[in-house]
C-alpha cells in the first residue's frame, strides 16, 4: 500500500445504510468516516493492525460533524481524509466529504487518542515517530469538536449493553452511542428538519452488561438537543444536535 498524506475513498450508499427517506443515516454515515480513518492509518502505517503489536489501540475522544445535505440511496461519495496535527496525547484527523461531481456536501473533525489495550491508560503518540511526518497542519472550514458542558435533562431510555454493541476494543462503539441518540426523534421529526451540526464527546467506556441512561435537555426554539449517557453513576458520553428547516 502507498502511503498518502491526504487521499479520498470511494463510496457507494447502500439501501443498508439509508433511513425511510432513503438518506444515510448518521450512524451510517459516521461508519463511513471511522472505516476511512481506519483505511488512512492503516495504509500510513499507524492503523490499530500496527499499533496492536504494541498492545495498543486508537479510541474517538471527540467528533464533530457538519452536513449541507445527506447523501441519497446509491449515489458514489467520497471522503477524503488527512492528519491535521499530532500531540503527545491527541491527534486530529479531518474528512471532506463530496459527492460524485466533487461538490461539497460536509466536513468532518476528530479528536483521538492511543491507549494500551489491556490497562486502558493514555500512550504518548510522539513515540510513533513515523506518523509525525502526515501531519499536514491543514484545517476543515467548521468548529472544532466543542467541548460539552454537563446537562442532565429528562431520561429517555434506560437499558443495558449488549453484545451487539460492543467492538474489538470491548466497549460499546461509536456507532452505538449515534444510532441511542438519533432513535430518540421521530420520523415525523426527521420528515420536517434535517441535521446540520452534531458534536459528540467520550468521557469513560461504557462495557458489556453496563446499566445505560441517555438524558435529553431540548432547547426547541433554537432546534438544539443536548444528550448526556451515563452508567455507573458516570458520564460516559455527550452529545449536541442542531436542526434546521428541510
Amino acid at each position: 500500500m502507498t502511503a498518502s498524506y491526504k487521499k479520498a475513498y470511494p463510496f457507494e450508499v447502500s439501501p443498508q445504510s439509508v433511513d425511510f427517506n432513503f438518506q444515510i443515516t448518521l450512524s451510517s454515515l459516521t461508519a463511513l468516516l471511522m472505516e476511512t480513518a481506519s483505511k488512512n492509518a492503516e495504509e500510513n502505517g499507524f492503523g490499530t493492525r500496527h499499533l496492536r503489536e504494541g498492545s495498543n489501540t486508537w479510541v474517538l475522544l471527540r467528533m464533530a460533524i457538519e452536513m449541507d445535505s445527506f447523501p441519497k440511496q446509491f449515489e458514489q461519495i467520497y471522503i477524503e481524509t488527512w492528519v491535521e496535527d499530532i500531540g503527545r496525547v491527541s491527534t486530529t484527523r479531518n474528512f471532506h466529504i463530496k459527492d460524485r461531481n466533487q461538490n461539497t456536501v460536509g466536513y468532518a473533525t476528530s479528536v483521538w487518542a492511543m491507549i494500551d489495550y489491556n490497562s486502558r491508560k493514555p500512550q504518548d503518540l510522539l513515540q510513533l515517530g513515523n506518523m509525525q511526518r502526515f501531519a499536514t497542519g491543514e484545517k476543515v472550514p467548521i468548529e472544532k469538536p466543542v467541548k460539552l458542558k454537563e446537562m442532565k435533562g429528562r431520561l429517555t431510555d434506560d437499558f443495558k449493553a449488549k453484545y451487539s454493541h460492543i467492538d474489538f476494543n470491548r466497549h460499546v462503539n461509536t456507532m452505538r452511542y449515534v444510532e441511542w441518540i438519533s432513535n430518540c426523534f421521530t420520523p415525523d421529526y426527521y420528515n420536517r428538519k434535517k441535521l446540520k451540526r452534531f458534536d459528540i464527546n467520550f468521557m469513560s467506556e461504557i462495557l458489556f452488561g453496563d446499566p445505560i441512561q441517555i438524558y435529553l435537555t431540548e432547547d426547541e426554539d433554537n432546534d438544539t438537543y443536548f444528550f448526556e449517557m451515563c452508567s455507573q453513576e458516570k458520564t460516559s458520553c455527550r452529545a449536541k444536535l442542531v436542526f434546521e428547516e428541510q
